[in-house]
C-alpha cells in the first residue's frame, strides 16, 4: 500500500501533470473507452514494483522476526510489526499528499459561493439572431495550446508548429492573453476533454466531487450513458437547436467515454458519429482500430463527406469535430509526415496543424462557406509531460483559439485574461447571436467581443482558480440536481 501511494503519485504527475481530485474521480468513474496505454504504464510503473516490494518486505520481515524470536517476546514482535506498518503508511501518505499538493486537497473539501454569486443563468437570458443566420463549424483540436507557436508569434518554439493554421486566413481573430498570439487560461473543471467541451459550450466548469451520486443523476457512471446529466445548465447546442439548427458531432473515439455522448445528446440533441458508428455505417472495416478508434486523416475525410451531404439538405447546421492525433503520450504517427523537429510529439502537432488547415481550405472552397463561421480551439492544454518539460518554466501556457469568417472586427482581442468558459458566449456572438444582457455573460463566460471583464479579469487568475477548485453546494443543487432557484 505504501509503495502504491508513492509510486502512484509519481506516475500520476509524470503521466498527466497538474491534475485535481475532481478530474481523477470523474475519469475513474467514466473510464470506458480510455486509451489502454496509461493502463499498461500504471501496471509497469506502479502495480508490478509495488507487488514486488510487498513480497520482498513480507519475506524479509518474516525472516527478521524469525531470527529475533529468541530475543523478542511474541507480543513485542507483533507490536513491532504493527508499528512498522503504521509508520510506513503514515510517511508514504504524507509523502504522496505533499507531492500531489496540500492546497488541492484543502480546496477540494472546502465550499465556495463563487459560482452562485457570479453565474448568469443562461435559461433566463434572451438571445436573438439575425434573419440570416450563420452556420457553425467548431473544431476541438486535442491539446492545442499556444506554446506550439514560435517565440516571435507568442509561443515557445524555435519552429512554428502552428504555421499552417495561422496562414489559412490572415483575417482570422485570435483572442490572446498577450499582444501576440495567445489564448485562454486553463482553470479547474475544464482541464480534460469532456470538461473542456462543457466549459466551451455551457460557460461552466465540470464539477464532480463526492457529491455526485447515482441517485442524484438517476443513472450510473459505467461510461455508457448518464440518464440526467447536468440538467441545470443550458448549452450552445440547445440554443442553436431552438433557433433552427441541427447539431452534429464527429469524433474518432468512443462517444460514451467521459459521459460525452450523454452531455451532447441531452443538451442539443446532437447527431453523434464516433468510432463505433463509423464501423456501423460501413465507413470502416469491422475490425478497424487505430489510435483511439480511427485517426484524424479519416476524421477529416468523413467530415468532408458528411458536410457535403448536410449542405444538400439546405438547413442550418452546427458541425463539431474532435481530433485525437495530438493526444499524449507522443501523439499518433502515420510514418509519412514531415519531420520539422527532433521530437515526435512536436512533429505530430505540426502535421495536425497542417491537416486542420487543409480541412479549412476545403471548407473555404464550398458554396456554403460564405455563410459559415469556423472556430478552432484546443479542448485543454497538452498533458504530454515530455513536451511540457521542454518549455520555458516562465512561459504562460494557454489554450489556442482562432475565429474564422465571423464578419466581425474587434479591438478587444489582445491582452485579455479569460478561460474556456468565455468561448461559449463569444461563439454565439461570432455567428451573429446577440446576448441581450448588460453583462454580455452566460454562465460564468463573457462575450470577448464585448470588452466586458471576464471572471479572471475581475478576480485574477489565482483567486478564480482557487474558487473553482472548491466544492459548490449551489452547483450541486442547481446544475447537477437541476433544482429550481
Amino acid at each position: 500500500m505504501a509503495s502504491i501511494l508513492i509510486l502512484g503519485v509519481h506516475w500520476l504527475i509524470k503521466s498527466f501533470g497538474d491534475v485535481n481530485l475532481d478530474q481523477i474521480v470523474y475519469t475513474l468513474a467514466n473510464a470506458e473507452g480510455t486509451d489502454t496505454t496509461n493502463v499498461y504504464t500504471f501496471i509497469a510503473g506502479v502495480l508490478t514494483p509495488s507487488l514486488a516490494f510487498a513480497g520482498v518486505s513480507y519475506f524479509s520481515g518474516h525472516l527478521f522476526l524469525k531470527v529475533k524470536k529468541f530475543v523478542l517476546s511474541v507480543w513485542l514482535s507483533r507490536l513491532l510489526k504493527v508499528l512498522v506498518i503504521v509508520l510506513m503508511l503514515f510517511f508514504s501518505s504524507f509523502y504522496a499528499l505533499s507531492h500531489f499538493g496540500w492546497s488541492k486537497i484543502a480546496n477540494y473539501f472546502s465550499d465556495s459561493t463563487f459560482i452562485e454569486e457570479n453565474m448568469v443563468n443562461t435559461k433566463k437570458v434572451n438571445i436573438s439572431f439575425p434573419n440570416q443566420k450563420r452556420n457553425l463549424i467548431y473544431i476541438f483540436v486535442e491539446s492545442l495550446e499556444t506554446s506550439f507557436a514560435d517565440r516571435d508569434q507568442g509561443g515557445d518554439q524555435s519552429v512554428n508548429l502552428l504555421q499552417p493554421l495561422m496562414d489559412v486566413d490572415p483575417s482570422a481573430i485570435n483572442f490572446s492573453n498577450t499582444a501576440l498570439y495567445g489564448g485562454q487560461r486553463q482553470l479547474p473543471g475544464m482541464d480534460y476533454t469532456v470538461a473542456g467541451i462543457i466549459a466551451q459550450t455551457a460557460g461552466l466548469p465540470l464539477k464532480f466531487g463526492g457529491n455526485y451520486t447515482q441517485d442524484q443523476l438517476n443513472g450510473d457512471f459505467s461510461g455508457t450513458q448518464i440518464a440526467n446529466m447536468l440538467p441545470g445548465l443550458t448549452s450552445l447546442g440547445e440554443i442553436l437547436k431552438q433557433n433552427g439548427y441541427t447539431n452534429y458531432f464527429l469524433m474518432g473515439s468512443t462517444p460514451n467515454f467521459g459521459g460525452r455522448a450523454s452531455y451532447l445528446e441531452q443538451h442539443g440533441d446532437y447527431q453523434i458519429t464516433g468510432w463505433p458508428q463509423a464501423i456501423q455505417n460501413g465507413w470502416l472495416p469491422e475490425d478497424y482500430a487505430e489510435n483511439w478508434g480511427f485517426e484524424d486523416r479519416k476524421l477529416f475525410e468523413f467530415a468532408e463527406n458528411m458536410l457535403t451531404d448536410i449542405a444538400q439538405e439546405d438547413k442550418l447546421f452546427n458541425f463539431s469535430l474532435l481530433t485525437s492525433d495530438t493526444h499524449f503520450p507522443d501523439g499518433y504517427v502515420y510514418g509519412d509526415e514531415e519531420e520539422v523537429t527532433d521530437m515526435q510529439y512536436k512533429n505530430v502537432v505540426f502535421h495536425s496543424s497542417a491537416m486542420v488547415a487543409e480541412f479549412i481550405r476545403w471548407c473555404q472552397e464550398q458554396s456554403w462557406y460564405d455563410n459559415t463561421t469556423i472556430v478552432v480551439t484546443g479542448d485543454h492544454l497538452t498533458m504530454d509531460q515530455g513536451y511540457v518539460k521542454s518549455l520555458d518554466k516562465n512561459y504562460t501556457r494557454t489554450v489556442f483559439n482562432l475565429f474564422l469568417n465571423t464578419g466581425l472586427t474587434t479591438t478587444f482581442d489582445k491582452n485579455r485574461q479569460f478561460s474556456n468558459m468565455d468561448m461559449f458566449p463569444t461563439t454565439l456572438a461570432a455567428i451573429g447571436g446577440k446576448i441581450n444582457s448588460q453583462e454580455e455573460q452566460l454562465g460564468l463566460g463573457v462575450n470577448l467581443f464585448s470588452g466586458q471583464k471576464t471572471m479572471i479579469e475581475k478576480y485574477g487568475y489565482s483567486e478564480t482558480k482557487k474558487q473553482l477548485e472548491q466544492r459548490s453546494k449551489f452547483y450541486i443543487k442547481q446544475i447537477i440536481e437541476g433544482k429550481k432557484e
